[in-house]
């Protein structure tokens, strides 16, 4: 069952989800929400969409109610050692701190992973944390892990993934803390595992937690993108009053801003930037970075900063808000009467959808699929989408990785020599390239790309971050480089 729902229709959907989940939907994500919702609608038992519209508009949900609804709405992309330069901060500087602070006290470390999704962000915290702390069987160490999204937590608790959520991965995480199952599966080690407790919970019930000032890092990573401007300020709050005296919150690279997060301030590290819970000024590990100067609540909430030091690439382009409806406008009794000037008032000051934003939309349901494993339809949509926008490269880059993912080597290798034809400079082109013809055993061509991507970076600036590389750092992937050369000439 999939119907089109009117614009009508979705605004007043979004604003009952906006009230009960603090989620925001604005509309270039629209035809993903009618998509989902269309699933939602069958695992309630309704098929007919009209039906369960109403029914949805004028329903209180229950907790299982609202666990579907969370399951069908929110489903994050995730992978193992995301951002590396973060993790680089936190093994190199943050839980070397943090453990010479509480050494000779209470060696009790509290950290909470908020949005987790299917786990890969709390596990890495953990391997984090076993490769920094001696002796860390001593430690009282706990790690909370939260999402609204009780399927992407069932496949967490598994610790069960494919080689998908460890793109972009260093080798050794994989070899060093997972069991490999032999079906293309890896399973995360048990003493990592059993440092990580999974719940099911929402940002918004996150008041409740009773844990006020006892937290010495929470990560929340390209979640707060997924709610409303009121929700994301309460989050903020309620995530500086947990934290400890100096504690850490952790965010994506694109979510940085001083307007939005004031109550903590910024400590720069080479590559990353983190922010920190403190009453003292806090050590710079690099230049100041320039701060936002425009308020960030009705434009583009998770835009750039306008300078490219700090313009790394994530899967999530910039999303606008959309003025909402009142919410007294939509409830059981007057949603059937709410006056159509009003509905055409927000209709028309509504986003409309640019030929960049829709080919965004399009890209983030893909990597929503390939992340809930349905790649032979994030194939079908990735192969439509380039016969739309056969200039993009980067869609050859997402075909190839998928094609990958799928098992067929040769047919990515493809994908990726149209992406390099159409962009000669496409640095992570050759880079997968190398990769792929490394795994393939072919040595000559695997020299070729990697040279070929050495080239093209040595021509980059040192502190940027790679175009289109999920916000890997230039160092980062030279060492990769130069690891797999390595490894060639071993052959």
């Amino acid at each position: 069952m999939k119907t089109n729902l009117t614009e009508i229709q979705l605004i007043a959907i979004c604003e009952v989800i906006a009230n009960h989940m603090g989620l925001h939907f604005p509309k270039e994500r629209w035809p993903i929400l009618n998509e989902n919702l269309s699933h939602a609608a069958h695992e309630f038992g309704f098929d007919d969409m009209a039906e369960f519209v109403r029914w949805f508009l004028s329903a209180k949900l229950n907790k299982d109610q609202t666990d579907i609804l969370a399951s069908h709405l929110t489903c994050s992309e995730s992978y193992f050692w995301r951002e590396p330069q973060v993790f680089a901060a936190l093994t190199d500087y943050v839980l070397p701190e943090l453990v010479k602070l509480k050494q000779n006290k209470e060696q009790k470390i509290r950290i909470w992973s908020a949005g987790c999704s299917t786990g890969e962000e709390p596990y890495s915290i953990a391997i984090a944390l076993k490769k920094t702390i001696p002796e860390i069987e001593k430690w009282n160490i706990s790690i909370l892990a939260t999402d609204i999204n009780p399927k992407a937590l069932k496949k967490a608790r598994s610790g069960v993934y494919s080689s998908w959520s460890f793109r972009n991965s260093p080798a050794w995480l994989k070899s060093g803390y997972f069991l490999n199952k032999g079906d293309g599966h890896y399973e995360v080690s048990q003493d990592i595992k059993k440092m990580v407790t999974f719940s099911c919970m929402s940002l918004v019930e996150s008041s409740s937690m009773n844990t006020k000032s006892s937290i010495d890092i929470i990560f929340c990573r390209n979640v707060l993108m997924y709610f409303t401007p009121r929700w994301i300020n309460k989050i903020a709050n309620s995530f500086f009053e947990e934290l400890c005296d100096d504690g850490w919150f952790v965010v994506s690279s694109c979510e940085l801003s001083s307007h939005v997060f004031p109550q903590f301030v910024f400590v720069n590290f080479h590559g990353a930037v983190l922010y920190r819970k403190t009453k003292n000024e806090p050590m710079q590990y690099m230049d100041p970075i320039p701060e936002v100067q425009q308020d960030l609540s009705y434009r583009t909430f998770f835009d750039h900063m306008n300078n490219t030091r700090w313009m790394p690439h994530t899967d999530f382009q910039p999303y606008h808000f959309v003025e909402q409806l009142p919410a007294q406008h939509v409830t059981p009794s007057t949603f059937p009467l709410v006056p159509a000037e009003a509905i055409m008032t927000v209709v028309q000051k509504a986003h409309k959808e640019t030929p960049e934003e829709s080919l965004n939309a399009r890209i983030s349901e893909i990597r929503l699929l390939a992340d809930q494993g349905d790649l032979d339809k994030a194939l079908s949509i990735c192969n439509e989408t380039i016969a739309m926008n056969k200039l993009a490269h980067g869609l050859y880059f997402l075909r190839a990785s998928i094609l990958q993912e799928l098992g067929n080597v040769s047919e990515a290798i493809a994908s990726l020599k149209q992406a390099i034809y159409i962009n000669p400079d496409y640095i992570m082109g050759h880079f997968m390239l190398g990769n792929l013809f490394l795994r393939q055993g072919n040595s000559k061509n695997a020299k070729k790309y990697f040279n070929n991507a050495l080239g093209l970076l040595s021509k980059c600036e040192t502190d940027h971050n790679v175009p289109e590389s999920e916000g890997l750092s230039l160092e980062y992937l030279k060492e990769s480089i130069f690891s797999n050369m390595k490894t060639l000439m071993t052959k």
